[in-house]
């Protein structure tokens, strides 16, 4: 068995485009400068876990507590982003609207419905 962290690759939603490009360029975090376009939608490839906590916070933060009303399509925009990072590590809630990366996932969870709609992890199983 491999002893390195396997390469996770989280697609962010078109709709949230702004959204991630303004966090970008005010954001040094190492996680932004993996942003990749890939036809119209936006992956980040990592194999750090500190970036997939950056994308997973950034993601509940904006649901707790949203910067502007968000439409539904943003709502679930950001509950897919918080769903796709936790089918790869185990995120931890900080706070009413944070996360920690606790660890890698043994397995990749299967893709499900994984989130709440304030962004809180709520089904946690292998599948």
């Amino acid at each position: 068995m491999s002893s390195l962290p396997p390469r996770a690759r989280i697609c962010l939603p078109p709709v949230l485009q702004a959204d991630f490009e303004a966090v970008a360029k005010e954001c040094p975090h190492p996680a932004w400068e993996k942003l990749q376009r890939r036809g119209r939608h936006f992956v980040i490839a990592t194999n750090d876990l500190a970036d997939l906590e950056e994308v997973a916070d950034w993601a509940r933060a904006a649901l707790a507590e949203p910067p502007r009303p968000l439409t539904k399509a943003e709502r679930q925009g950001y509950q897919a982003v918080v769903a796709r990072t936790a089918q790869w590590c185990v995120l931890e809630p900080l706070g009413p609207c944070h996360f920690i990366a606790s660890g890698w996932r043994p397995q990749r969870l299967q893709q499900t419905k994984v989130v709440s709609g304030k962004g809180a992890v709520v089904n946690d199983k292998q599948g």
